[in-house]
């Protein structure tokens, strides 16, 4: 533009000095040729031209000037526009809002903005061919949105609405909020569309009433928790207070004295199971529940159920099954004690909404692997019950809710047992579900992957035990196929039969080939022919060496008289396990069936002497009296600093166990137990360091461990579970967790 102005300004230069030059020559001729006529016509003529030469020039200069000038203005203005633009451009793509213009008679697309595509995923030409490509949003209302009602606007009117749209390419569903303005152009009526995405303040927003609706529902939730809580733990309460009054009443009575402690028992276990559900919601809700992976015997886990729930259920008269179908890996790495608080939970709930004379099924099955070195379990918990509604199910696992109806009514419960379960579950990795129909029962399924422990195995224990031929009877076939799978790599051949009369030819069959068995398993319970009689037909068969063995899931007492005498050498508790096998299999062969060294009693305290950390006095009393109610000698220390002195004064082998609190002023349990652990007494390190302290979470469990310490008991103490550490380690040496 600068050159274009320069060029100009040069020509009406160059033309000015021609005009100048020009005047000035015509003067000069003038007076140098006055006298000669001709010669000055012609001059004068020739001066003339020059003028006029220098006119034109001066005439043109100045139009090319003019020229110039406006074609300066018109590409200014065309630089304006191209300017804005682009400016407008970049603003429409790098926005959610697309623009368009069209006519308002025919709908003819006169300018739709570049980021339609990005936006809606239809393309400016899809739009230009046809505006309706657009008509595919649905309000709130359901109703779809279209073009057509938008005729009938008046000028400089504005029509606003929103709706839901669905990009064209990736399905995804957004949500826009349009306005529509009736505008005039250059005369000409148009309608202009803007269509702003809106998705992310919509989604916002619902984020937000999500969260205040269920601030309320959780503030409502908490309410009606504090009132049943204000409820539930006053019942036990009362009952304690009111038991305690009438003991003191009646002390002089040993009977009345014996039934208000049985009670006063049993409303202590209660409140500690309320006090416990709600430490456990609250360290889940803060985030600081942890697991405490440890080797699991699923054999053993599974008995421990099964002890725990068969009393619970037997007061009730109701049936309680186990089932346990192709466990190949019974020794696995996970967290017990959260395991066994799953179910326990579960099968307790189980227990208490099942009507008397109710049935309720445990099922513990192993699936094909995923993942190697990992195994895959349900435990299934099946029952009769009372059952729950299709609205309680869908939040059943929301806190501090309960299903109010009359057949739960008297029941007690907090409302956080299921939101613990699912939470515990969760923090496993796990799964939970849920099938029931009131009146029908209910199913509960919990699968969980568990790591499979690295051990040992025997691959000659059978071989050693010349057992190579065996014989599984029960008429559930699923259990055989599950002892047959799981015996599948033990080189043993298994053979089994549904029914006693079946069983009874496969021996018969067996022997007259000379292939007879070497150990025969048989169900007690079968429809044709009981394990008993069946035990009685194939002794006649097979040789006294042969061992047999009854399954059995009922007490093994009310049959051993009568299977002794039917010829049978042992009898195995269901559910399978092939550890417990190979134990009975073990105690078989001693052969003259030899008894069973017989276990400790409940004398198994007698004698003992016990050093005991605990700083409050009242607590301290209580557990000197009990352990002097079970035979053992007490000396107590009010801190860990006293009970670390005391250690170190005693006489070798003076102490037998140390209980030890964990929170004490002065030195706590921890702080204690290592300093014990690290003193020159000659039982430092050997000494049994027993936790005995309110803190019962997992990662307390764990740090009790880590502290040196060999088991952890939560208080308050039972003293059937301190005779059961105590029993386990034999010569009080080697104390397991359990």
């Amino acid at each position: 533009m600068d050159k274009r102005k320069s060029k100009v300004i040069f020509a009406v230069i160059l033309a000015a000095i021609f005009l100048i030059v020009g005047i000035l020559y015509y003067i000069i001729g003038i007076r140098d040729f006055q006298g000669n006529q001709s010669a000055s016509e012609i001059v004068r003529g020739s001066q003339f031209f020059v003028v006029l030469l220098g006119g034109i020039v001066v005439i043109a200069g100045i139009f090319i000037y003019w020229r110039q000038r406006t074609q300066i203005r018109i590409g200014q203005k065309e630089d304006d526009v191209q300017y804005r633009e682009q400016l407008f451009s970049i603003l429409a793509n790098n926005t959610n809002d697309v623009f368009l213009m069209f006519t308002t008679l025919d709908y003819t697309v006169e300018y739709v903005s570049p980021n339609v595509e990005r936006v809606l995923g239809i393309s400016q030409e899809e739009i230009m061919s046809d505006i309706r490509v657009l008509e595919k949003s649905v309000t709130d209302d359901g109703e779809t949105i279209s073009y057509e009602n938008i005729k009938n606007m008046r000028s400089n009117d504005c029509l606003r609405r929103e709706g839901e749209r669905h990009h064209k390419k990736s399905g995804e569903s957004r949500w826009f909020f349009e306005t529509i303005y009736k505008t005039s152009v250059n005369h000409t009526e148009r309608f202009v569309a803007v269509l702003s995405d809106r998705t992310h303040e919509r989604k916002s927003e619902q984020a937000l009433k999500e969260a205040l609706e269920a601030a309320k529902a959780a503030n409502e939730s908490k309410s009606i928790f504090l009132s049943n809580m204000s409820h539930d733990i006053r019942t036990p309460m009362n009952a304690i207070v009111g038991l305690s009054t009438l003991l003191q009443r009646d002390a002089h009575d040993p009977e009345k004295v014996q039934e208000y402690t049985r009670k006063i028992t049993s409303s202590s276990q209660h409140l500690l199971g309320l006090i416990n559900d709600v430490l456990d919601m609250s360290k889940i809700e803060s985030g600081k529940a942890t697991l405490n992976i440890t080797e699991i015997s699923l054999a053993e886990l599974v008995d421990e159920l099964g002890t725990m729930i068969q009393p619970q259920a037997k007061a009730k008269g109701q049936e309680f099954k186990i089932n346990v179908y192709h466990v190949c890996n019974e020794e696995v790495l996970g967290d017990q004690l959260r395991i066994n608080q799953v179910m326990i939970n579960i099968l307790s709930n189980a227990v208490k909404y099942t009507p008397e004379g109710g049935r309720i099924e445990m099922t513990v099955r192993q699936l094909p692997q995923h993942t190697k070195n990992y195994a895959r379990f349900l435990f299934i918990v099946k029952d009769n019950g009372i059952g729950m509604s299709k609205e309680y199910l869908e939040t059943i696992f929301q806190p501090f809710t309960r299903e109010d109806t009359k057949k739960t009514l008297g029941i007690q419960g907090t409302g956080l047992g299921m939101v613990i379960t699912k939470n515990l579950v969760d923090l496993m990795g796990g799964t939970i579900k849920i099938e029931s129909e009131p009146d029908k029962g209910s199913t509960f399924t919990i699968g969980l992957e568990l790591r499979i422990k690295e051990q040992k195995i025997d691959q000659d224990f059978w071989k050693k035990q010349g057992i190579s031929q065996l014989l599984v009877v029960d008429d559930d076939e699923e259990i055989c196929v599950g002892i047959k799978n799981v015996m599948a790599d033990t080189g043993v051949d298994i053979k089994y039969a549904l029914g006693g009369q079946e069983a009874i030819r496969m021996a018969e069959h067996a022997q007259e080939e000379g292939r007879g068995f070497d150990l025969v398993l048989i169900d007690w319970q079968m429809p044709d022919m009981d394990g008993i009689e069946t035990a009685r037909n194939i002794r006649k068969i097979v040789s006294s060496q042969v061992p047999i063995m009854i399954l059995t899931a009922y007490d093994v007492e009310r049959l051993e008289e009568e299977g002794i005498r039917a010829g049978v050498d042992g009898f195995l508790q269901k559910p399978f396990f092939l550890s417990n096998l190979k134990m009975g299999v073990n105690h078989l062969k001693v052969r003259n069936h030899q008894e069973q060294a017989p276990e400790e009693g409940d004398d198994v305290l007698v004698g003992m002497h016990i050093l005991a950390a605990e700083d409050i006095e009242l607590n301290a009393e209580i557990l000197i009296e009990l352990l002097k109610m079970a035979g053992a000698d007490c000396d107590w220390a009010c801190n860990g600093q006293e009970a670390l002195e005391k250690f170190e004064k005693s006489a070798p082998g003076q102490y037998d166990m140390i209980l030890m609190d964990v929170q004490m002023p002065v030195m706590d349990g921890y702080e204690a137990t290592n300093a014990i652990r690290s003193c020159s007494h000659p039982q430092a390190r050997t000494v049994p360091i027993i936790a005995m302290t309110a803190n019962a979470f997992s990662e307390d469990v764990k740090e009790a461990l880590e502290a040196g310490m060999n088991a952890h008991l939560a208080k308050p103490i039972d003293m059937e579970r301190l005779k059961e550490v105590v029993r386990e380690t034999g010569s009080a040496r080697n104390i397991k967790n359990i």
